[in-house]
């Protein structure tokens, strides 16, 4: 994982994701602004424990501190060294904090430390391998009744043929993919711009619903909410300019997913219960 990251958020790209600008891709428009209102509206609450993994440059993460109020402890966890400090500089909070780690390797922090666990545009960052041992981490530290939310890919986002000038990806690497009998772990390289100007490169390896719904049940997860995610023609022409698309998707291009313990499922929590059976229907076709 640390190849991956020291390559995309280094100090030579850090201008476009640090602060407010990472809210100025496709990512912030489309996924992380929802995402936010999401966990604002339904899942952060005043005093709430948040850990925030791969918080990149932080301004996500110092939204969250917003919402846990005085009373509630943030913490971003980040790899790369050049987001930690651009994080640590821009986004302050008495109740927030950044720590370095690898989250595929371990996520320093106590069992059952974390009303909420957050990751935007992480797992698709990761191996499936390394995917599994973050979820294992995620539930590790989160509490009995809290939740994880992250913000991916979509497993469908490549599976129509669309053309925004704002966010492409390797042609070649789009027809491997297409190719290909086994997509599991495939890297498709790409560029988003933003808004304001600037543009940085991005990389999706792919994982399909069936493998992220077996590492999340191998992980001791399940799913209690999901949500599609996306671009819409009105306002990407607003944004970026009418001449900036010239296929829209046909396709969700991002994923939101809301997890919680399975042992809460067992004890009757509410939400998870309708929605637990889809991840153990997943998990078993993977399986078959």
């Amino acid at each position: 994982m640390s190849a991956l990251v020291n390559r995309l958020y280094n100090s030579q790209s850090i201008q476009q994701w640090q602060h407010k600008r990472t809210m100025l891709h496709s990512s912030g428009i489309w996924g992380r602004e929802p995402v936010l209102e999401y966990l604002a509206d339904q899942v952060i609450k005043s005093g709430d424990v948040v850990v925030d993994v791969g918080a990149g440059a932080g301004f996500p993460t110092l939204r969250m501190a917003e919402m846990a109020g005085p009373a509630g402890n943030v913490v971003g966890i980040e790899l790369s060294e050049a987001m930690i400090e651009a994080a640590r500089h821009h986004c302050r909070a008495a109740n927030l904090s950044f720590q370095r780690a690898d989250i595929s390797q371990g996520i320093p922090l106590p069992d059952e430390f974390a009303d909420v666990v957050t990751g935007f545009m992480v797992l698709h960052n990761l191996r499936r391998t390394e995917m599994r041992r973050t979820l294992i981490e995620v539930e590790r530290i989160l509490k009995p009744s809290g939740r994880a939310v992250f913000l991916t890919m979509h497993s469908d986002a490549f599976e129509s043929r669309w053309d925004l000038q704002f966010l492409a990806y390797d042609l070649s690497a789009l027809q491997r993919y297409r190719d290909a009998a086994d997509k599991e772990d495939l890297e498709i390289p790409g560029s988003a711009r933003n808004v304001s100007g600037g543009e940085n490169a991005i990389i999706a390896i792919y994982h399909s619903r069936r493998s992220v719904a077996d590492a999340a049940c191998d992980a001791g997860l399940a799913l209690i909410d999901e949500r599609d995610l996306w671009i819409d023609r009105e306002t990407a022409a607003q944004m970026f300019g009418a001449s900036s698309i010239r296929c829209m998707p046909t396709t969700p291009i991002y994923w939101m997913l809301t997890l919680a313990k399975s042992t809460a499922v067992a004890n009757g929590h509410e939400d998870a219960a309708p929605l637990n059976g889809f991840m153990f229907e997943q998990r078993a076709a993977v399986r078959s």
